[in-house]
């Protein structure tokens, strides 16, 4: 995490801050976003996530989804 809207967000679970330029936010944005949602609903990597992944990470995207999955399971687990 490396701006101040992570640094908030290691603290307080629902962080409303991002910045778009930040890797941590945009890995806590998919984290929290409907399209991650639903993939982990249908237990699969569906079209809509893929899709948000590979806009935010490029070539990048499978090691991302790895991150989301990360922050996602770190920020469930906040009291």
């Amino acid at each position: 995490m490396s701006c101040p809207d992570c640094t908030h967000a290691q603290a307080i679970k629902h962080w409303g801050g991002f910045h778009a330029s930040c890797h941590g936010c945009q890995v806590r944005a998919l984290a929290t976003g409907p399209a991650h949602h639903t993939a982990m609903q249908a237990n699969a990597m569906t079209p809509a996530y893929r899709s948000a992944l590979q806009r935010a990470f490029g070539e990048d995207w499978r090691a991302a989804h790895e991150e989301v999955k990360a922050e996602h399971e770190r920020i469930k687990g906040m009291a």
